[in-house]
């Protein structure tokens, strides 16, 4: 316990935050979708012991700021990268189009008319469907989601990041709509 609360200068050391580093090299990891679950788990708890605020509790006011800081950051690139939805997400944020911005160059695609015009049709069904028509949309919804997530990893995969994208962004919508369904 007394090394813990040591003064920086006696104490643990640790670098300047850095946010510019992506959720990958915080953690010590190759940049990509395909991720050795066990490899993040073990850099996950390896880092997170190195930054840990409680061993800069005696440390000067940046420092244990800096703790914070790194702390938080190795926490969300670990919620990020352990899902992996979330990971291709981000991958395609990092490779410029972020899917929750509306922006016209780097915002999420706009689905096709064809597939807007499907997910209406869809509602519509919705509303009258009797129990068994429910459970049979609700898989036929999760059976699509699937498959257009497997599309969006193959994108990712030949590196089109704008096709990853345009499929990320139809999985959230019927996400939604599976969310509707179960809801209704």
């Amino acid at each position: 316990m007394a090394a813990e609360n040591q003064s920086a200068s006696d104490g643990p050391e640790l670098e300047p935050f850095d946010p510019s580093l992506d959720h990958f090299a915080r953690l010590g990891l190759e940049r990509g979708w395909k991720l050795d679950r066990d490899a993040l788990e073990r850099r996950y708890l390896e880092r997170s012991r190195q930054i840990h605020p409680d061993r800069f509790v005696g440390a000067d006011s940046g420092t244990r700021r800096a703790a914070l800081e790194h702390s938080s950051a190795v926490n969300t690139a670990y919620r990020t990268l352990r899902d992996p939805v979330a990971r291709a997400e981000y991958l395609v944020k990092l490779g410029g189009i972020d899917l929750d911005s509306s922006d016209p160059h780097t915002g999420a695609p706009r689905p096709e008319q064809s597939f807007l015009i499907e997910m209406i049709e869809r509602r519509e069904q919705l509303e009258d469907a009797s129990p068994a028509k429910l459970d049979a949309l609700r898989d036929a919804i999760e059976a699509e989601i699937d498959e257009v997530f497997d599309r969006a990893l193959a994108a990712l995969g030949r590196g089109d990041v704008r096709a990853a994208a345009a499929a990320l962004v139809h999985r959230r919508y019927l996400e939604r709509f599976l969310n509707e369904v179960s809801n209704g």
